[in-house]
């Protein structure tokens, strides 16, 4: 996917795999670390998700700077949320707010793909939404791929996922369905990131940690 600015300036773009699954208790994001630029590897180690908020997160793919300005948005309006009232944002309430500013420029799109997920105090239970360049929300499922990659990776949620499934399985399944993604798919590789939202916050896991998933 190519992005172009409203100066008319060329971006890098990702040819990329998310997901964004939940479980029992919370919920996982996960991506791979390719950026590319045409057929070059602009980058083996490109941050495709974000802590947005404390028990809030999203996978991105697309246009580098155009993702990278819609997060910057995010972050300081679930900043200004929470200095006036007193509160954090809720996820459905943040999936609101980001659909608004991705509607409010679709005549010049914000060229970028997300999974945003959080865990709302409220109901005690994890939430996860699937955004489009124009604004578009989706909501209805428990799990949600994005990127080139994705349609490899629908295969292997559709046949792994399960209800009410722990957290070890739920970062088991995503770190496998990017896997195959990257086997298949030329703009994705290089290794995984992983962030795991759930009542104490968002949870970015190091490099060892997703090692021993993968064993």
């Amino acid at each position: 996917m190519q992005g172009v600015s409203q100066k008319g300036e060329d971006k890098v773009k990702t040819g990329t795999t998310t997901v964004g699954v939940k479980y029992n208790d919370g919920l996982v994001l996960a991506t791979e670390r390719r950026a590319s630029m045409g057929y070059q590897v602009s980058s083996k180690n490109a941050k495709k998700v974000y802590e947005i908020e404390d028990g809030i997160g999203i996978t991105t793919a697309g246009s580098v700077g155009d993702i990278q300005t819609v997060v910057r948005y995010m972050k300081a309006e679930t900043n200004l949320f929470k200095y006036r009232k007193d509160r954090k944002m809720s996820p459905k309430a943040a999936a609101s707010l980001m659909a608004n500013i991705l509607q409010g420029s679709k005549m010049l799109p914000y060229m970028g793909l997300f999974i945003l997920g959080g865990y709302n105090q409220s109901t005690e239970e994890p939430e996860v939404y699937q955004l489009d360049p124009a604004g578009g929300v989706l909501g209805d499922d428990p799990y949600y791929a994005t990127g080139s990659g994705s349609q490899v990776a629908y295969g292997l949620l559709e046949d792994l996922f399960e209800e009410g499934m722990d957290k070890d399985t739920a970062i088991g399944i995503s770190l496998r369905a990017i896997k195959s993604a990257s086997s298949r798919d030329i703009a994705s590789g290089n290794g995984f990131s992983v962030m795991v939202v759930d009542e104490s916050g968002c949870h970015v896991l190091d490099d060892k940690e997703v090692e021993n998933y993968m064993e």
